[in-house]
């Protein structure tokens, strides 16, 4: 029975992993696999981490997403909660941006699970100028990214989970907006050869972003050396569409001393999106008696010319007194190298 179980773990994992490339080279066909492809898609805030705690560990945290954040990470890891969680979550961007996370995610014991996310970016706004007008006329331009996910997860078995996400994705510019939906897809199997853990997702499975609004409504000559005809045809210009990015996760990860009151916890990851190269994450944690964590690890590595590097973090667990109620606390440091760094505060509550 083990081996069979492992079989189609193993399974899953080739169908994803070759959904994937077919998936990612229909999206981006034309372009060369030595191009890093930055830049080339919508919506760039999907790839952003959610969560102290799996940034402090360098975003190798596919295979080890097993609370509330999972709705980002890996679909799947909700399907073992033993508790309801809710978690809020914000972090100082790079350039001044606004990255913000509230997820919830409900046990409904045989059933499975299910969660529900909101995820943002944002900017303050910023004042119009033009020729004309340097200083300003008093108008503001705003921008902001956000996607909603209704996610569902459950254990085939005491060791197998699987997941989805459906999304729907919107993006404004000024009086402009885009959106489109997508799906995420994810596995996770514990307990493999009684000591790693692993797991595996596919995220931003979804159609292209096309902007839309009053901005584009433009008057138009058509014939403009021809005198006397009307100069002003109402015309609407028609903007480009965009893939968004696609990614695909596989990690790894095992418990030393998993008995002990102090284990230490080493996870490694996969990552290929559709927007970038491969690169690898790696990450650990360690634990005080499940109260205290000191976490670090390194993102994208074997990257070229990436900012992104060093990551560190810790986070407390408390317990409210007299009840089930667990509380989390994590924060994270990560080096952005040109950009200086970013830091991510986290809030879970699990009732």
């Amino acid at each position: 029975m083990k081996k069979l179980i492992v079989l189609f773990t193993l399974a899953v994992y080739l169908i994803l992993g070759n959904s994937f490339k077919s998936y990612a080279q229909f999206q981006i066909s034309g372009f060369n696999s030595d191009v890093s492809k930055v830049g080339t898609t919508a919506a760039a805030f999907l790839s952003i981490g959610v969560g102290a705690r799996a940034n402090a560990m360098g975003g190798a945290y596919t295979s080890i997403a097993d609370d509330v954040t999972a709705l980002f990470w890996n679909p799947a890891g909700i399907a073992t909660m033993k508790q309801s969680q809710i978690a809020l979550i914000h972090s100082d961007w790079i350039a001044d941006l606004g990255h913000d996370f509230i997820g919830i995610a409900l046990p409904l014991g045989n059933l499975g699970t299910i969660g529900f996310s909101l995820n943002t970016l944002t900017m303050d706004d910023i004042e119009v100028t033009t020729p004309d007008y340097p200083e300003g006329y008093g108008e503001w331009a705003s921008s902001n990214d956000m996607v909603l996910g209704a996610t569902y997860a459950r254990t085939l078995n005491d060791r197998l989970s699987i997941g989805g996400t459906v999304k729907y994705i919107r993006s404004q510019l000024w009086h402009m907006t885009a959106s489109t939906m997508a799906v995420d897809l994810g596995v996770t199997f514990t307990d493999l050869f009684d000591f790693f853990k692993i797991g595996a997702a596919m995220s931003n499975m979804g159609g292209k972003m096309r902007y839309f609004g009053r901005d584009t409504f433009v008057y138009h000559d058509i014939v403009e050396n021809e005198a006397g005809n009307n100069e002003k045809i109402d015309a609407d210009l028609q903007t480009g569409s965009y893939n968004i990015p696609i990614t695909f996760r596989a990690g790894m990860s095992a418990v030393l001393n998993r008995d002990s009151q102090m284990p230490l916890l080493f996870a490694i990851e996969f990552f290929e999106p559709s927007d970038n190269v491969r690169s690898l994450n790696v990450g650990c944690e360690w634990a005080y008696f499940d109260k205290i964590f000191l976490r670090g690890g390194y993102s994208s590595l074997f990257e070229d010319d990436t900012e992104k590097g060093l990551t560190l973090g810790g986070g407390l667990k408390l317990r409210v007194p007299r009840s089930l109620i667990n509380i989390y606390l994590d924060y994270s440091y990560e080096d952005f190298g040109l950009f200086d760094n970013t830091q991510k505060f986290s809030l879970c509550v699990g009732f």
